[in-house]
């Protein structure tokens, strides 16, 4: 039983999960004052804040200072081989939408210009491939959480339903019993019904023979 229902969970969430295609595209996001050529993708079945602390994390895995301003986080002289030899600075926003939905947009500075697929085709695929990596990664690791919660809740509603049917069979059993105690005794009742019967005439002829011993008695003199 728990099996069944753990793989169709399983099938329920697999499909929830492909579902939620990862892309990257192109857009104009405003950060701080300024609107930037970036990049933007989806993360689901996160949080702002849990993405917005991943994405931190990311830009200083590129040697660079990272801070935050504003809602708006910038790496200042970032390296990333992948797409230039040059220091790059980059920008990146997230936002949470009401159906839980979260947007990141990353904007590459190269140096006097913003990374876009028209002016920088080579630089624009790598780079998809490092916003489309991160976006997918933390949507497969919190995937992956809910998998874990759904199975440790399955796993106690799996024992309370198993309890409730031992409880169930353990007082059909025992009305079982019950009826094989009831039919012994209903038996034995009617074996002891007719030895009383016979017994009941016996004890009159004794009672009767004991009376008439009484007044055999009473002729002693």
């Amino acid at each position: 039983m728990k099996n069944i229902v753990l793989s169709l969970i399983m099938l329920f969430l697999t499909s929830a999960l492909f579902s939620q295609k990862i892309t990257v595209q192109e857009t104009t996001a405003k950060m701080h004052k300024d609107n930037r050529s970036a990049l933007t993708t989806m993360v689901y079945y996160s949080d702002a804040k849990a993405v917005e602390k991943e994405l931190k994390s990311l830009l200083k895995s590129y040697k660079g200072k990272v801070k935050t301003s504003k809602g708006v986080l910038f790496g200042d002289d970032l390296i990333i081989s992948t797409i230039s030899e040059n220091t790059i600075d980059v920008y990146g926003t997230v936002k949470e939408f009401k159906n839980g939905d979260i947007e990141v947009n990353v904007a590459f500075d190269l140096g006097g210009a913003y990374l876009t697929s028209a002016t920088h085709p080579t630089q624009y695929v790598r780079a998809s491939e490092i916003v489309k990596n991160f976006a997918f990664n933390l949507t497969e690791q919190a995937f992956s959480e809910i998998v874990k919660s759904e199975e440790k809740e399955l796993d106690k509603f799996t024992k309370d339903y198993e309890k409730v049917v031992s409880s169930k069979e353990d007082l059909e059993q025992e009305n079982k019993d019950y009826k094989k105690q009831i039919e012994k005794n209903e038996k034995d009742i009617e074996k002891l019904s007719k030895e009383i019967e016979t017994l009941s005439g016996k004890l009159k002829e004794k009672q009767e023979a004991f009376k008439t011993l009484r007044k055999e008695g009473t002729k002693i003199k």
